[in-house]
C-alpha cells in the first residue's frame, strides 16, 4: 500500500516511511492520545473488551501508530466524570496486550501516553461508597491553586517531597508495563494542564523548594519523569513527550516559552519525538468546525524549527491534501487524526485506494468530547460503529440472505443512514423527502451562524446511499392516503417511517406543559422558518429558548443580522445554550450573542403575549414582571414527533418501523443510531 497504491503516488510524504529510535512506522498518519473510555470501571482502571476491537480497527484501517490517550500512573489521579484506564497495577498490563496483539496484526506501531492529572483529577469516583475507604478525596498539585477553568474549581493538596518521588516512580513503573505488554513506545503527557504542566507553569507551580520558583526547578518534574521512564523501558522502545506549543490562558505558559522547554528536554533527556497541541482549555483542544484544517501549522512549525527530534502536528486535518501540505511545508514530520478518525477508521485505506470521497469527514460536532465529559464512552454525532466495532466493524457480515424491498419516507439523518446500511446489505431501497433538500434537522442545524459544515453529515450519507444502491426522491411528499399506493407501486415489504419532528410554533415546552399564553394573539414562529427564511423578521424580536442548547443563542445571532431591529433572548435557565459547555461551544457561541447586541434574560419566562408584545416574569421571584415589545416570537421550544404514516402502513397491511425523531425528538447521534441499527436487523 505504501509504494504501490494511487494514494501514495498522490501523497508521496504522507505514504512514507518514518524511523523512529530503531523502528519504523509504516507511513506518517498516527492516531494521537484520546478519550480511551474502554474501561470496566474507572475505579479498576482495567481495559475491557471493548478496547482491542476499537483499537484493531483503526490500525486494520492504515494507521502508523497509535497511542493510546491519557493513562493513569497512579490511582490517586482516577478523575470523574472521565472513565479512563491506568497501569498503575500489574492487573491493568492483560488489557493492554490484547490491545498490542490487535494492533500488530496489521502493522501499526502502539504507544501509551502516561499522565497524573494533579488538580484536574476530580475525585468524585474516589468518594464512590463503594470504593476504597482509604482513597484520597482531594487532588494534588505542585501548589495550593484552585481550578480556575471550572466554577467552584476545587483547591488541591499541595504535593510533598515524598509524593512527588512518588508519583515520578509511578511514570516509570507504568512505563515497564507498557513494554511489558508489548507496547513499541510511551509517551508522556506534558499538555492540557495536566500535573507536569502544572510544575512546567508559573501559573500553577508557586513553590519555592527543588520543585519550583526558577525555570530549572519547574522543569525539574519532566526531566526526572522522562529519565526515570527511559531507564524504564531500555533503549529500544520510543520515547517522545506531547506538548502544548501554547496554553492560550492568562498567565499561563505561552510560546516562547515551550520552545525553550522543548530544546531543553530533548537536550537532558533521551527522547524520540514532540507531539504538538494547543490550549489548556477544551475550546481549543476541540477547535470548532468553523477553524480551518491545519489551524495549527504555525504553532506546530515553530516547535519543529528548534526540534532535533520528528514532530507529530493536529489540528481539525479532515483531507489528505492537507495532512500531504503540512508535511511537504515542513509544519511536521508526522500527522495525528484525532476525532477524523472517530469519524472514519478507515481515512488511511480510502486515501491510499484513492477513494477520498467516501471518506466520513469529522464535522467537528464534538459529541466525542461532549459523550465523555458526561461520564460516558466516547462517540462519533454519525459514526455509530465507534465502540461497537464487534458488531459493526467493517470485519462483521454485513450482506443479507433475504433481500426486501423497502420503503423510506424521510431524508434526514435517520432515514439516510437505515438507506446506505439496508441498500448495502443488499435491500431494494426507495427514500420519499418531501422536501426539495435532504438532511432534516441536519440542513436546519447547518443553516445556523457558524454551523454550515454540519451539512457534511447529510451530503455523506446521501451520497453513501446512492453509492449503495438506494434511490431517493426530493419533493416527494408521502400522505397518510398516498402511502399504500406508493408501497403497492414499490411492491414493498417494508416501510421505514423517519418523518422526524417538528417543532411548537406555539411555544409549547415541559414548564407548563401547555402552549404559551397568548400564542394564538401573537406573531409565533418556529426557529426552523427563520433560519430557512420562510418567514422574515424585523422591528423587535423575543427569541424563546428553553432547551438550552445552541439554537436559541444562535437563532437570536442570526435575527441580529438579518433584519430584526432588537433581539431579546429569553430563558427560564440561569444561562442560555448550557447544554453546550459539554461539547466546548460555549465559549464560541456567547461572544457571537454579545457582539450582535443581543440583550439577555435570564430566569425568565413568558407570562402572556399580545400582537406586539410580552409580559416575561422572574421564575425565581414571579411577582417581578417586566413588558418588552414583540413582533415576532420565535420558538426554540419544544418539539413533537410526526409519525402518523406508521398507522397508515400498518393499516394497508405492511410492515413498519419508525426510527430517529419520529419516536422521540432527538439529536443527530440518536437518529443515525436508529437507521444504522434498523438498517443492519431489517
Amino acid at each position: 500500500m505504501r509504494s504501490q497504491s494511487p494514494g501514495a503516488r498522490r501523497f508521496p510524504r504522507l505514504f512514507s516511511e518514518l524511523p523512529l529510535r530503531g523502528q519504523v512506522l509504516k507511513n506518517r498518519i498516527v492516531f494521537p492520545p484520546t478519550c480511551p473510555s474502554w474501561v470496566s470501571d474507572p475505579q479498576s482502571a482495567r481495559f475491557n473488551d471493548l478496547a482491542a476491537p476499537y483499537y484493531e480497527e483503526r490500525a486494520s484501517g492504515g494507521v502508523g501508530l497509535i497511542i493510546i490517550g491519557g493513562t493513569h500512573v497512579h490511582r490517586s489521579s482516577i478523575a470523574a466524570p472521565l472513565a479512563q484506564p491506568g497501569l498503575w497495577d500489574d492487573s491493568q498490563i492483560a488489557g493492554f496486550a490484547n490491545v498490542a496483539e490487535a494492533v500488530h496484526r496489521h502493522g501499526a506501531k502502539l504507544a501509551v501516553q502516561l499522565r497524573h492529572t494533579g488538580v484536574r483529577g476530580f475525585p468524585q469516583y474516589k468518594e464512590d461508597p463503594g470504593y476504597d475507604l482509604n482513597a484520597t478525596w482531594y487532588t494534588m498539585a505542585p501548589s495550593q491553586v484552585p481550578l480556575g477553568e471550572f466554577p467552584g474549581g476545587h483547591t488541591p493538596k499541595e504535593l510533598s517531597g515524598e509524593e512527588i518521588e512518588e508519583i515520578l516512580d509511578c511514570h516509570a513503573s507504568a512505563a515497564r508495563r507498557a513494554i511489558e505488554a508489548g507496547l513499541d513506545g510511551v509517551e508522556f503527557h506534558l499538555s492540557h494542564g495536566y500535573l507536569s504542566w502544572q510544575f512546567l507553569s508559573p501559573l500553577y507551580n508557586k513553590r519555592t523548594d527543588e520543585w519550583g520558583g526558577s525555570y530549572e526547578a519547574r522543569l525539574r518534574f519532566s526531566l526526572e519523569a522522562l529519565r526515570r521512564m527511559r531507564a524504564a523501558i531500555g533503549p529500544d522502545a520510543f520515547l517522545g513527550f506531547r506538548i502544548n506549543s501554547t496554553s492560550l490562558w492568562p498567565g499561563d505558559l505561552e510560546e516562547a516559552d515551550v520552545l525553550r522547554i522543548v530544546q531543553d528536554l530533548q537536550a537532558r533527556a533521551d527522547v524520540d519525538f514532540v507531539d504538538v497541541s494547543v490550549g489548556v482549555h477544551h475550546q481549543f483542544i476541540h477547535a470548532p468546525m468553523h477553524f480551518e484544517g491545519g489551524w495549527e501549522r504555525d504553532y506546530a512549525a515553530a516547535i519543529r524549527e528548534v526540534s532535533s527530534k520528528p514532530v507529530f502536528a493536529v489540528g481539525r486535518i479532515t483531507t489528505p491534501e492537507v495532512a500531504e501540505e503540512l508535511l511537504a511545508s515542513g509544519v511536521a514530520d508526522a500527522i495525528g487524526l484525532a476525532r477524523q478518525l472517530f469519524a472514519d477508521p478507515d481515512w488511511v485505506m480510502k486515501v491510499a485506494q484513492d477513494r477520498s470521497d467516501d471518506i466520513r469527514q469529522c464535522v467537528a460536532a464534538n459529541h466525542c468530547w461532549k459523550s465523555v465529559s458526561k461520564g460516558m464512552r466516547v462517540q462519533c454525532v454519525y459514526n455509530p460503529a465507534v465502540g461497537r466495532e464487534r458488531h459493526w466493524g467493517k470485519a462483521a457480515p454485513l450482506q443479507t440472505s433475504a433481500p426486501k424491498r423497502i420503503v423510506v419516507v424521510g431524508g434526514g439523518p435517520a432515514g439516510l443512514e437505515f438507506a446506505r446500511i439496508a441498500a448495502m446489505r443488499g435491500h431494494t431501497v426507495s427514500v420519499h423527502e418531501k422536501d426539495a433538500e435532504l438532511g432534516g434537522h441536519v440542513r436546519l442545524q447547518s443553516l445556523l451562524p457558524g454551523r454550515g459544515t454540519y451539512r457534511e453529515i447529510a451530503r455523506w450519507l446521501e451520497a453513501q446511499a446512492r453509492k449503495a444502491g438506494a434511490r431517493i426522491h426530493t419533493g416527494a411528499e408521502v400522505t397518510d392516503e398516498s402511502l399504500a399506493g406508493l408501497c403497492h407501486d414499490e411492491r414493498a415489504d417494508h416501510v421505514v417511517v423517519a418523518t422526524g419532528s417538528r417543532v411548537c410554533r406555539d411555544g409549547f415546552q415541559g414548564w407548563t406543559g401547555a402552549a404559551l399564553p397568548g400564542a394564538d394573539q401573537a406573531r409565533c414562529l418556529g426557529w426552523d422558518e427563520v433560519v430557512t427564511g420562510q418567514a422574515e423578521l424585523s422591528g423587535d424580536v423575543l427569541v424563546l429558548d428553553d432547551q438550552a442548547d445552541l439554537i436559541g443563542p444562535l437563532i437570536a445571532v442570526h435575527a441580529a443580522r438579518n433584519g430584526a431591529e432588537t433581539v431579546r433572548l429569553v430563558t427560564r435557565w440561569p444561562m442560555v445554550g448550557s447544554e453546550t459547555l459539554a461539547d466546548a461551544y460555549f465559549e464560541w457561541i456567547m461572544p457571537q450573542v454579545y457582539e450582535s447586541g443581543v440583550q439577555l434574560y435570564v430566569d425568565h419566562f413568558v407570562r402572556s403575549m399580545t400582537q406586539d408584545s410580552v409580559t416575561l416574569y422572574n421564575v425565581y421571584a414571579p411577582d417581578r414582571t417586566v413588558e418588552v415589545r414583540a413582533d415576532a416570537v420565535v420558538m426554540a421550544t419544544a418539539r413533537q414527533s410526526v409519525n402518523s404514516l406508521a398507522e397508515a402502513a400498518r393499516r394497508a397491511g405492511f410492515s413498519c418501523a419508525v426510527i430517529g425523531d419520529a419516536v422521540a425528538p432527538r439529536g443527530t447521534y440518536e437518529a443515525v443510531f436508529e437507521g444504522h441499527r434498523h438498517g443492519r436487523d431489517v
